[in-house]
């Protein structure tokens, strides 16, 4: 199965593999498309190759519980927006901050021992890597999010192992890794105490971000900071180099032009942009513009704020208690958060027929709650369908 993992390209990068079963196994490493990818240096035993099977994201994406699940956004108790109070944090989030004052109130108030994140490389700025942060001001130098390769869980096991409370942000990808983990360890299951993920559109490959060094004429070398995102709403993908000059693009430019043409295959067939296996999921809480679609103009954040569960609604009123985030009162429909997150929509409602162009040509695709998938479809313009279903046995 860890075979399959690769030849299908159903890897989504997250590194759990790694931790668990040791570098002498499996060692993760950038490819030549610029992905993180594993490596099988002995084979897997076949009991190792069944637990692979379990806690792979990439081939196991399936919810337990299909109650109060919306088709569209995944399980949920509340959909409402707000704003972190602080504002360095407001500032430096990708959205409104949310994310980050969540993890603050954490570590301010000794809930958890370290939340692990991803941050960028302090040797190599364009590079992500993963952070133990114990204290609010690491969380805060690692704000904004960060649209390249991560291995999030590379280190899962060992960090486990040296702590007796962590909270977790990663991609949704990443969250489902944990949720499994969590269902065949006991240390995992007892010293995982939150979830928090974000909503995803895909991960990059790090050839993407390489393009946008080479637009400002610079070598990797000569990079001291790079930022996605961040530094106002939706802020700019910018790097400062060593000689202290700024370059910067719009993140319509970054993102809609250079970064989402180099997604890796697996997002392509994602079940879960929405981080629907989290506690609480944050995003972007998009104005929407006179042609219908979200605003990108520079204004002060404001995240979407999904609580999923009733461990997360019970952490939210804490924090909210605590006055690290202020809310803004309404609750969201379906159908406005389609407004404000049009291509998660999309690409959950054609989902199901890309995976049947998969399925037709023999492919191996994820285990998913193919119910929810069919709902899902049923609210797709048929022709979309069709175009997908076309388009997937294109590109394969």
């Amino acid at each position: 199965m860890s075979s399959k993992v690769l030849k299908n390209n159903l890897c989504a990068g997250c590194g759990i593999c790694e931790s668990v079963f040791g570098t002498e196994k499996v060692a993760v490493s950038y490819n030549n498309e610029g992905f993180l990818r594993p490596t099988f240096k002995q084979e897997l035993t076949k009991s190792e190759n069944n637990f692979f099977e379990e806690i792979c994201p990439g081939i196991n994406a399936k919810h337990d519980d299909s109650t109060n699940h919306d088709p569209l956004w995944g399980p949920f108790l509340s959909i409402s927006s707000g704003h972190a109070n602080n504002e360095k944090v407001r500032y430096s989030g990708s959205s409104g901050g949310a994310l980050t004052a969540v993890a603050s109130y954490l570590l301010d108030k000794k809930r958890v021992e370290c939340v692990l994140h991803i941050g960028s490389s302090e040797t190599k700025p364009y590079l992500n890597t993963y952070k133990t942060s114990y204290t609010s001001q690491e969380v805060l130098s690692n704000a904004g999010s960060r649209y390249a390769p991560s291995a999030t869980l590379i280190n899962l096991v060992e960090i486990l192992k040296a702590h007796t409370s962590i909270a977790i942000i990663g991609k949704p990808c990443d969250i489902v890794g944990v949720r499994n983990f969590i269902k065949k360890n006991e240390e995992a299951k007892t010293k995982i105490k939150h979830l928090l993920s974000f909503m995803c559109a895909g991960v990059p490959s790090q050839v993407a971000t390489t393009k946008i060094i080479e637009q400002f004429k610079l070598q990797k070398k000569d990079i001291a900071s790079l930022r996605y995102r961040g530094e106002g709403w939706p802020g700019y993908f910018k790097i400062e180099d060593k000689k202290r000059n700024t370059h910067k693009m719009t993140y319509n430019e970054s993102w809609g032009t250079v970064l989402n043409k180099h997604l890796q295959f697996r997002c392509k067939i994602c079940a879960d942009g929405t981080g629907e296996f989290a506690d609480i999921t944050c995003a972007d809480a998009w104005e929407t513009s006179e042609n219908g679609y979200p605003s990108f103009d520079e204004k002060k954040g404001q995240s979407l704020i999904i609580i999923r569960n009733k461990k997360g609604m019970t952490l939210m009123n804490a924090v909210i208690d605590a006055g690290y985030i202020t809310m803004s009162g309404k609750n969201f429909s379906s159908s406005e958060i389609a407004q404000m997150q049009p291509y998660q929509k999309q690409r959950k409602q054609n989902l199901l027929a890309r995976l049947f162009a998969l399925k037709l040509v023999g492919r191996s695709t994820p285990n998913y709650n193919v119910n929810f998938l069919i709902k899902a479809s049923l609210k797709e313009n048929p022709l979309r369908l069709i175009k997908n279903f076309l388009g997937m046995l294109k590109r394969i």
